[in-house]
């Protein structure tokens, strides 16, 4: 691996074709001068170009705006391994990729020796991937997570303590939270699968938030159909489970206490309370 004072990046942009104004390249800057004369096939030296990262800006109708980072290792003209992707989502425009951006992932793409194997990633293994799980793992690792610094601090609910008291404090009901088929009820529900649906994108969401509150799943749905019929939460798109909650839905949330709520039976804080 290069020094850290050598970890420097160029940042070079297509000037002509398709690729103009969509993508670029970055590259060690070291690699780059060193190109003009391409040294024979070396996996000590990385070869001919070394670790090279391309961004590709996507604009994609119905989903948005993406960048999609690919880096692979260029051993030679003819020897390239792929490593790794990265999706990004930008917002109504993409922002440029600065010069601090391109030094911090050329340095990370550097230390990629110490932990790659032989092979590639083939388009093949992005088909196999298992990325809806994968969201659900993210969104239920930072849940847990945060449950863990509550507990710390002695703050955490527990979930099945119909009192809502602290967790540790003796309940001698130890009962299940119970939600009624009220509108009060019924928003509360709804925020949290909406906020588990924007994090995880899943059809287990709703079997996830079951299990977390110890709630039967026909309680969840009910409250659901209720904040639809109420246009307060918006259906999924087809075929995919989901929704986001509407500006009625979320001053409803507002009006009702749902921030002090949801928070006192998740850990959940929403906003500044």
């Amino acid at each position: 691996m290069a020094k850290t004072d050598q970890l420097e990046a160029d940042i070079w942009l297509p000037k002509k074709g398709p690729l103009k104004g969509k993508s670029g390249l970055v590259i060690l800057k070291k690699w780059a001068e060193e190109a003009i004369n391409p040294k024979e096939e070396s996996d000590d030296a990385f070869g001919y170009l070394g670790h090279v990262l391309t961004w590709h800006d996507l604009e994609l109708k119905d989903q948005g705006n993406f960048r999609i980072w690919v880096h692979s290792l260029n051993r030679s003209k003819t020897r390239r391994d792929f490593f790794s992707l990265e999706v990004q989502r930008h917002g109504q425009f993409f922002s440029p990729v600065e010069e601090n951006e391109a030094n911090a992932r050329i340095a990370l793409a550097e230390t990629v020796i110490n932990w790659a194997a032989e092979g590639s990633i083939k388009s093949s293994l992005l088909r196999q991937l298992p990325s809806g799980q994968v969201l659900e793992d993210h969104a239920r690792q930072i849940d847990q997570f945060l449950m863990t610094l509550l507990e710390t601090s002695g703050n955490v609910i527990d979930f099945k303590q119909k009192s809502g008291k602290a967790k540790g404090v003796k309940d001698t009901k130890n009962e299940k939270i119970k939600f009624r088929s009220t509108g009060k009820d019924s928003i509360i529900l709804a925020k949290l699968y909406a906020i588990r649906s924007e994090s995880a994108g899943s059809s287990r969401v709703g079997k996830r938030i079951c299990e977390d509150l110890g709630i039967d799943s026909s309680v969840l749905y009910t409250a659901i159909r209720i904040a639809r019929a109420k246009e307060w939460l918006t259906e999924g798109r087809k075929g995919i489970a989901g929704g986001t909650m509407t500006a009625e839905g979320e001053k409803y949330f507002l009006e009702n206490n749902g921030p002090a709520r949801l928070e006192k039976i998740t850990g959940i804080k929403i906003g500044n309370q």
